[in-house]
């Protein structure tokens, strides 16, 4: 995992050379990105009008793939409709962002998020982010990515408005099923936790709370518009995004500690009193940031001695830890955390 990584880092560095020189006799000029970042990004940070029911909606359970139009492109994005979900009744959702080099069906697999969704009742998304074909017309396709800041790719490089596609995912995803609007959550691996920490960081009233998997916070600029609640899971041994931060991402920026990434939104929360321990077993251990305001907004981070680039729960990729499920603590977490 960490070669493909550092190869398509690679990739990174040789797309972010010809960007800079499009006159390279090296590589032809990149393909202007349709759907830049926005000169204010937290234009579209509006907390949506609660609801009681929906009327009209005729989607069952199931998994469906749909697209939406944004930024000039056809986006993509998977999504599973709980068994037994009632089209007139809102229902919470759970985003969860593929890390880079991956995609929705891979991150699907990973988080396992539909099949807690079954037995929770949630609606769980899979967006799908954009690889340097889809945002260069060249390069490698297997590079999926998000604009996280810091972290990663084409999506990272070009400046791509991944916030903007979010937007148009829950305006589009409002006319298919019945969303509860104080329930929207989101989370993300690596690549994908840099995005979910943005998304805190620029949608803190569309999102109640995020967490984020081996993925920190790379804002150059974070000011959430409210108190958000933050989870993060994060190996002492990752060699891909290293716990203590780093500037080893070809073509990103230097990025912070999980401590720091999770002491910021302590501080954006108002949290003035000491750390708790709030969980232990085996590797695995959290604590959380008290006095918050409102007391719901902590920020939390469970660190995981000797962990590598993984998925707390799935020790079958990368050797994630047995101790600690991420999947079902996070919708614990969230559970208990709806927009105020």
């Amino acid at each position: 995992m960490r070669l493909r990584f550092l190869v398509l880092a690679a990739s990174s560095l040789l797309m972010t050379a010809a960007a800079c020189d499009p006159a390279s006799d090296d590589e032809p000029a990149p393909t202007p990105d349709a759907g830049t970042q926005d000169p204010d990004p937290t234009a579209g940070d509006v907390a949506p009008a609660d609801r009681t029911s929906c009327t009209g909606l005729t989607v069952p359970a199931g998994t469906y793939d749909w697209t939406v139009e944004h930024g000039g492109r056809t986006r993509a994005y998977r999504v599973h409709v709980p068994t037994g979900y009632d089209a007139t009744k809102p229902t919470p959702v759970v985003f969860s962002f593929h890390g880079f080099s991956s995609n929705e069906v891979e991150q699907e697999q990973l988080s396992q998020f539909s099949t807690l969704g079954d037995t929770e009742g949630f609606i769980a998304v899979y967006p799908r982010g954009l690889n340097f074909p889809e945002v260069y017309g060249q390069g490698e396709p297997d590079s999926r990515g998000w604009n996280g800041v810091a972290c990663c790719g084409p999506a990272q490089i070009a400046n791509v408005d991944d916030v903007g596609f979010v937007d148009a995912l829950l305006a589009d995803l409002d006319t298919r099923v019945c969303t509860d609007p104080r329930r929207v959550f989101a989370n993300g691996f690596s690549n994908g936790g840099f995005f979910s920490y943005r998304l805190a960081c620029e949608r803190a009233q569309r999102f109640a709370a995020i967490a984020s998997v081996a993925g920190m916070e790379g804002m150059a600029d974070c000011n959430p518009s409210q108190p958000i609640p933050v989870l993060h899971f994060h190996g002492t041994a990752d060699e891909t995004i290293f716990y203590e931060g780093g500037n080893n991402i070809i073509g990103g920026r230097p990025y912070p500690s999980a401590g720091e990434s999770v002491r910021r939104f302590a501080e954006h929360n108002g949290c003035t009193g000491p750390e708790q321990q709030t969980f232990q077993q085996g590797n695995t251990t959290c604590f959380a940031a008290t006095g918050c305001t409102p007391e719901s907004a902590t920020a939390s981070l469970c660190a995981i001695t000797g962990g590598k680039h993984a998925w707390p729960g799935q020790p079958g990729y990368n050797g994630g830890t047995s101790d600690l499920d991420a999947t079902l603590q996070m919708w614990r977490f969230f559970q208990a955390r709806p927009r105020p």
